[in-house]
């Protein structure tokens, strides 16, 4: 965090945190990711939307175990022509499961960068250490600190929602594998069981004053 807990945000990591937020705000879990081109330029853009009504309409898939942001923001783009798709990079606000990490894998893209690790599902090691795979040489990078942490918060703050009514702490095996991370879930806690959290989603504050409460 930088300045007051303000995240400096490139254009493709304001786009994938945006989609996270707005994910949150609707109920699913607070992941978001968007396609860059070669240029920095947003090209596509998709986000997490397993708590939305069940749908597979104009590139979208909802409420479906299929309903990850990495597959949403592949099926936003209009297209994926070789080679100029090579120069193309995912940005995700959480490590990629296998499915997701799959799809990039197949998708034509050869660079993935991402900012909340997952040490419960995340499998980056797919695009890098499968003897398939590996080969397409898809190159596996991280976001900046502060839109790590950012990530990693928010991320949080959607998974919370699914602790059971009266909980006054994360616990699990979820919370078990992000044991490194438990001071920043344990702030995160805070603000959910405080109603702040619940307060910004219930009147769709703007993605930067969310980042900062979080910060």
């Amino acid at each position: 965090m930088t300045g007051a807990g303000r995240v400096n945000l490139s254009a493709g990591w304001n786009a994938a945190l945006q989609e996270a937020w707005d994910a949150y705000c609707a109920g699913s879990y607070a992941i978001g990711a968007c396609v860059i081109d070669a240029q920095g330029t947003v090209i596509a853009r998709g986000r997490n939307r397993l708590g939305d009504p069940r749908g597979a309409e104009g590139g979208v898939i909802s409420g479906s175990d299929l309903a990850h942001a990495e597959i949403n923001a592949l099926l936003d783009l209009r297209d994926v022509p070789r080679p100029d798709c090579y120069g193309w990079t995912v940005l995700t606000t959480v490590q990629p499961c296998p499915q997701c990490a799959g799809a990039v894998a197949m998708s034509g893209l050869r660079a993935l960068e991402y900012a909340a690790p997952d040490p419960w599902a995340g499998c980056t090691r797919l695009l890098t250490d499968d003897p398939y795979v590996s080969r397409k040489g898809i190159r596996v990078g991280r976001a900046p600190l502060d839109v790590q942490r950012a990530a990693l918060r928010l991320a949080w703050a959607g998974f919370l929602n699914d602790q059971p009514p009266g909980t006054t702490a994360p616990g699990g095996n979820l919370y078990d594998a992000f044991h490194e991370y438990r001071d920043d879930i344990h702030a995160v806690a805070a603000l959910h069981a405080s109603g702040t959290l619940a307060a910004l989603r219930a009147r769709r504050a703007p993605l930067a004053e969310a980042l900062a409460v979080l910060a």
